[in-house]
């Protein structure tokens, strides 16, 4: 502060306070009672009801198939590991049970010629010149029947070569296709799934509805406070305050003052004194203000 008639600072605080709407404050009061009614109350609560579906009959029976056909394992499966077992060890080298029915009536047309026609022609030459005793005709059906007896053995040796490779080429294939044949005993029961996994996802997708409408009335009320108190809500009114200096200066109040205090003397007493004292009265006066 200044000495003297320089100016003199105050602080002045002014207060300012707003309140809602009148028309609006009831409306507020009924929303703000509501979301406490809300939060008192039990909701929201969680579905009370069973929120997964059950396996469909064709699902249990599919799933029990499955179980029985994998704890007891395929029939062919096991005949196919025996096979294998026995090719292993080489158990189908030798013996054919088929082979002698095979062989015979391959060489059954050699058979025929060589004993209607081949050895008889021979008897009857040796005969027809008196020689059937002789060694001439000894060593002619020694080597007609050699001939035959040999085109037998290459005849069986052949037939028997050629069925038991096929044999076995059939077998090998019956080995390797094994596995996936095998697995075809589990198709009744995927497809059974399959029926079963169509009614479940029906069934589930009834549930979920059941479940959406449950939550949204469980939301009811929340949703429809929220939208109540956006449409009568807006500013709930503000208080505050403020300062701001105010400046005075002093000799001019002082003056003023005393003007205005002379005055008052002269209206008080009309002589000369009444305005020196109310001169000065009004002075001091302006003077503290």
């Amino acid at each position: 502060m200044s000495k003297g008639g320089g100016s003199k600072e105050k602080t002045v605080v002014q207060s300012t306070s707003s309140a809602p709407w009148e028309e609006q404050q009831e409306f507020l009061k009924t929303g703000f009672q509501s979301a406490q009614d809300i939060f008192d109350s039990d909701n929201p609560q969680y579905y009370d009801g069973q929120t997964t579906v059950d396996y469909s009959p064709e699902t249990n029976t599919a799933l029990n198939m499955t179980r029985d056909r994998a704890l007891a394992g395929s029939p062919i499966q096991s005949t196919g590991a025996e096979q294998y077992q026995n090719t292993l060890n080489g158990d189908f080298l030798s013996g054919n049970p088929f082979f002698e029915g095979a062989f015979n009536a391959q060489v059954r047309p050699m058979v025929n010629q060589y004993m209607n026609q081949t050895a008889p022609g021979i008897d009857s030459q040796f005969n027809g010149a008196n020689r059937m005793g002789s060694n001439a005709y000894a060593q002619t059906r020694n080597t007609a029947d050699e001939t035959f007896a040999n085109a037998l053995t290459d005849t069986a040796g052949k037939l028997a070569y050629q069925n038991y490779g096929l044999e076995r080429g059939l077998q090998n294939a019956a080995i390797n296709n094994s596995g996936a044949f095998a697995s075809n005993d589990y198709l009744d029961a995927q497809r059974l799934a399959g029926v079963g996994a169509a009614r479940e996802s029906e069934q589930q997708s009834q549930l979920t509805d059941d479940v959406n409408r449950w939550n949204f009335d469980q939301s009811r009320d929340q949703n429809k406070l929220a939208n109540y108190m956006g449409v009568v809500s807006g500013g709930y009114g503000t208080q505050g305050s403020s300062s701001q200096p105010v400046f005075s200066n002093t000799a001019a109040n002082f003056l003023g003052g005393g003007a205005a205090g002379a005055g008052v003397g002269n209206m008080i007493s009309p002589g000369g004194g009444g305005a020196a004292w109310g001169a000065g009265l009004g002075g001091l006066v302006g003077l503290l203000g």
